[in-house]
């Protein structure tokens, strides 16, 4: 077997995957063997390497299996139109990331009222969580909340009193509070 080609195995050891995920795009079109052992072996070329490292880096970025295939397979992919093509896809990401993040900082307030009704003592009068609009926070709790929670983005310690809603004890605390 010549050197600059190997077995499935060693691409797997050497990229760092696992064989399956290599069979896998090989299925997927992504990366095909560049022949095969008598025994039906799949054997690749160095140039495996860079194409594996190009479909992690694209998987990574967020990118499909689907658009990697399609920018892969991109007549002229080296040229000025493959770089267009890649630059129109990587720009529809940041809209859909920005999207995202959109609906994660959403998520990120529904989830500081729900902790704050839950920091409460006794339930409410209308009964269950989400029942009605009582268990959203008041301002004054909003106000508490924020600090606990600043407190814990700064990794407070979690055996302090603050983190009960009540004046912190801890002397190593980060949250700064008396």
């Amino acid at each position: 077997m010549p050197k600059s080609v190997m077995r499935i195995g060693e691409l797997a050891r050497l990229a760092g995957v696992a064989t399956s995920a290599l069979r896998y795009y090989d299925e997927a079109g992504l990366l095909g063997p560049s022949g095969r052992t008598e025994a039906g072996y799949r054997l690749y070329g160095s140039e495996a390497i860079g194409r594996l490292e190009f479909v992690q880096r694209a998987k990574a970025l967020g990118l499909s299996l689907r658009e990697v295939r399609e920018l892969l397979a991109t007549p002229g992919a080296d040229g000025p139109s493959g770089r267009d093509r890649v630059r129109h896809v990587v720009a529809h990401k940041l809209s859909e990331t920005r999207r995202r993040i959109g609906q994660l900082q959403t998520l990120e307030l529904e989830l500081k009222s729900l902790y704050v009704r839950l920091m409460r003592e006794r339930g409410q009068e209308c009964g269950h969580i989400g029942d009605c609009g009582c268990w959203l926070p008041t301002e004054e709790e909003v106000i508490v909340m924020a600090s606990e929670i600043a407190c814990c983005d700064e990794q407070c310690c979690p055996a302090c009193a603050c983190t009960k809603g009540e004046s912190c004890d801890c002397a190593d605390c980060a949250c700064g509070q008396p």
